[in-house]
């Protein structure tokens, strides 16, 4: 945790009425033409498509071999870090994917690993979440923007979490502290000045981001330009931080309703001549909380797709690129492989590009969980409740989301139980009843199997642990 000075409200409350007068000037804030940027309309070129880094999960912690690592032997296992997880059957139910030992470095080797995988998929940079200002944390933030240095072509955004202790912090010392992440060639630039970013800013007062914006200014000359990322982007909470806002963003439920609901976002915010980023997201389950969210297997990542292109949004935040504590990752990991990532891949082309790109190879991809959601619990550890979603049904299902160049059929199978379907050229989707043993999934045409799919990962019924999380695996791209 960090080291961090008390907040000294009087200071805050003398430069308020300055602040104000001076925020439009600095930050570069400036009305937006509604619908000029948005990812589906015209200048299309410049939609922007990030993800949101969470240090505490790196590839490797300690850099020792997968059996016997701090994943392995700390957040997997229910026994872990001295039993503190054992209610809920560990930490984690996912992890990087593992690699060899890497020695010395190895650190900013792994960063540069990630920049490179999340480049490929067409992402354009992180937002570093930012929690502390000193330890580990603080330090993987410092080693990622070396490492988008040294890939190149990938940008880091400062973003700070209000709900952690640096929300806490003198905006002065916050301000000091972070004049080093901006000091980076990779620190994310929007309009011409440097990006801050913020997550759930709402749970500090516009006074203290204000104080922030501010001293990043006027005591080491950065100027930024704020997006404010809410947990409740209400019309009030719009209002309130559009002075000094060049944009919005919404951190999003992770259900198709919720997603579906919001649809309309970014044109409350470019009626204030804002600009609007929309969240994208595969899942959300926490074992920790007992909590989760009904994907729906990849329906609810593709509803927020279609929610930010239909909607006009100016950029997009995949959350999260790597938090495994709340199965929120799109990162290459054990559970579901490149799967997601391919996925996405596909979308952020028709979001950068204004238009549905062509389909010119086929692709089949199989989700599904490794157990039902109404799987008693192993004894000593409490149930899941799907109250991350209120109004979403729980759904068993095992689904083959397919790519296809030109018509085809489809099947599923469950148990050794299959069903089939006919698929037109272009993206489907199709799922049936999942149930106990093993999921398979294949796609045939003209007579000829052109992709087969067999998942890894059985469906228990009566699972060691709890684990709401979807599992995934793609056939490889052509």
């Amino acid at each position: 945790m960090c080291t961090s000075r008390n907040h000294r409200s009087t200071r805050v409350a003398s430069i308020g009425l300055l602040v104000l007068a001076l925020l439009v000037a600095w930050t570069g804030c400036r009305p937006v033409v509604p619908g000029a940027t948005p990812g589906g309309g015209a200048g299309a070129t410049e939609a922007t498509v990030w993800a949101h880094y969470f240090p505490p999960y790196p590839i490797s912690i300690d850099d020792e071999p997968a059996e016997s690592d701090y994943y392995t032997r700390n957040y997997l296992d229910p026994a872990g870090e001295g039993g503190r997880h054992a209610a809920y059957g560990g930490l984690l139910r996912d992890r990087p994917v593992p690699r060899s030992p890497r020695g010395e470095g190895f650190r900013l080797a792994d960063l540069r690993t990630e920049v490179e995988q999340a480049k490929s998929a067409g992402i354009d940079g992180f937002i570093l979440n930012v929690m502390t200002l000193d330890g580990s944390n603080w330090r993987a933030g410092v080693d990622l923007m070396q490492a988008a240095t040294d890939v190149g072509g990938f940008q880091v955004a400062v973003s700070v979490d209000a709900t952690a202790s640096i929300g806490r912090a003198d905006p002065t010392f916050v301000a000091e502290r972070l004049a080093e992440l901006y000091r980076s060639p990779a620190a994310a630039r929007t309009g011409g000045v440097f990006r801050l970013d913020s997550f759930a800013a709402e749970r500090r007062p516009t006074s203290w981001w204000q104080a922030l914006i501010f001293g990043l200014r006027s005591a080491h000359g950065i100027r930024v330009s704020f997006t404010a990322v809410f947990l409740d982007a209400s019309d009030s909470n719009l209002a309130a931080y559009a002075p000094f806002s060049r944009g919005f963003g919404r951190w999003g439920e992770r259900t198709t309703r919720g997603m579906e609901a919001h649809v309309g976002d970014a044109a409350r915010a470019h009626r204030l001549g804002r600009r609007w980023m929309s969240p994208i997201a595969v899942q959300d389950s926490r074992p920790r909380e007992h909590i989760y969210a009904e994907a729906s297997n990849t329906a609810t990542l593709r509803a927020s797709w279609r929610s930010a292109i239909s909607g006009g949004a100016d950029e997009v935040q995949i959350v999260t690129w790597n938090d495994y504590s709340e199965s929120t990752h799109i990162a290459p990991s054990v559970a579901h492989g490149q799967a997601f990532l391919d996925i996405l891949e596909w979308y952020i082309r028709w979001f950068k590009e204004g238009s549905a790109p062509t389909v010119d190879h086929d692709r089949l991809f199989l989700t599904h969980r490794n157990q039902l959601a109404a799987a008693e619990p192993p004894p000593g550890q409490a149930g899941m409740r799907p109250s991350l979603g209120p109004g979403t049904p729980v759904s068993d299902r095992a689904e083959a989301l397919v790519f296809l160049k030109a018509p085809a059929e489809v099947a599923i199978s469950v148990a050794g139980s299959q069903t089939s379907f006919r698929a037109e050229k272009g993206v489907s989707s199709f799922t049936v009843p999942l149930g106990p043993g093993s999921v398979m999934a294949q796609i045939t045409r003209d007579g000829v199997t052109v992709a087969r799919l067999r998942s890894p990962f059985t469906v228990a019924l009566s699972p060691l642990n709890l684990d709401l999380q979807y599992y995934a695996v793609g056939t490889q791209s052509d």
